[in-house]
């Protein structure tokens, strides 16, 4: 069985069809929490009672790593399976069942996620394939057979299943990131445990990737932040030493792009994208150069969620058969 977090956020034009396509994609009533992360008006209305649902406010926007704590802390109950999904998904009967089945038959997978198709299934999700290796993508595209769920070393965080005892040890997503690579780096997390991260070949999911960027403007934030995060998600992943990571990056990638923005080439950022975010990057430096510190402000945040307290306070409410 699974808990599902939602988060809501500027969600009327997607939240009905995410709704409606959830109730049927578990033979089992799921338990929902729906997370009001700001400019919603249809939460009142909408229909839960397919759902043991409740309903969260954070105190105020939240990033997508953030929010998602928010609902895992502030919760009454977790579920042995916590599954983060995107509100901009719609659900193909029985996908949810069929990833769980997955987790109860291979033991060693701490998260797996459905394959991912686009909103309008007609082909796959860009953020799916950038999870694939070369023949994996190949053998999907000629519907090769073969393991039933497939190894990767990240899966996105559309529709990503994770054991909630996995994440009672990992801890949640790091709301370092705000959103993008978030999912990532949980997943480098859940493999350092020796855990495995995968796609569920039987399960599929549809997405509308670059659901909550419709203009210019928001698209240069949403690439400031891919391009902040990035570099952050490599040197964690790493194991050159920081200091020595971070200056290459300083005298290798950042001048590379600017030099790119000027001159215009294909999938380029204006260099004022790649300005601004070196530029956050240098507000988050003292993480950046020393995994010490890293790890430092990680458990004091840690600490702020009292997040052993709470997953060991969900722990005690399970039913027993679940333990």
């Amino acid at each position: 069985m699974a808990t599902v977090v939602l988060i809501a956020y500027h969600g009327d034009a997607w939240l009905p069809a995410c709704l409606k396509t959830l109730a049927d994609a578990s033979a089992d009533p799921l338990h929902l929490v729906l997370v009001d992360n700001a400019g919603n008006t249809i939460l009142d209305e909408v229909d839960l009672s397919a759902f043991e649902a409740e309903v969260l406010s954070t105190p105020r926007p939240m990033g997508f790593a953030e929010a998602n704590n928010f609902a895992l802390v502030e919760a009454s109950r977790l579920r042995e399976t916590v599954l983060f999904l995107n509100q901009d998904t719609m659900s193909p009967p029985g996908w949810v069942d069929a990833c769980l089945q997955g987790l109860a038959t291979h033991s060693h997978f701490g998260a797996v996620s459905p394959l991912i198709r686009t909103y309008e299934d007609d082909g796959w999700d860009p953020s799916f394939l950038d999870c694939l290796s070369e023949a994996q993508e190949a053998a999907l595209q000629r519907e090769e057979g073969g393991q039933r769920i497939l190894t990767t070393q990240t899966a996105p965080a559309p529709a990503l299943l994770v054991r909630t005892a996995v994440l009672q040890d990992t801890g949640p997503f790091d709301p370092v990131y705000g959103s993008y690579y978030e999912d990532y780096d949980l997943c480098r997390r859940i493999r350092a445990q020796g855990r495995a991260v995968g796609f569920c070949r039987n399960a599929r999911v549809r997405h509308f990737s670059g659901g909550s960027t419709t203009t210019e403007a928001q698209e240069r934030r949403r690439m400031r932040q891919v391009i902040r995060n990035r570099v952050l998600y490599e040197l964690r992943k790493g194991d050159a030493p920081r200091w020595w990571a971070v200056l290459k990056r300083v005298l290798g990638d950042f001048p590379w792009r600017l030099a790119r923005g000027v001159a215009g080439t294909p999938s380029s950022q204006p260099p004022s994208v790649t300005l601004k975010a070196y530029a956050d990057l240098a507000n988050i430096a003292g993480r950046l150069v020393s995994k010490q510190r890293d790890r430092q402000m990680w458990e004091q945040y840690l600490m702020k969620l009292r997040w052993k307290k709470r997953m060991t306070e969900h722990t005690a409410k399970r039913p027993s058969r679940y333990a």
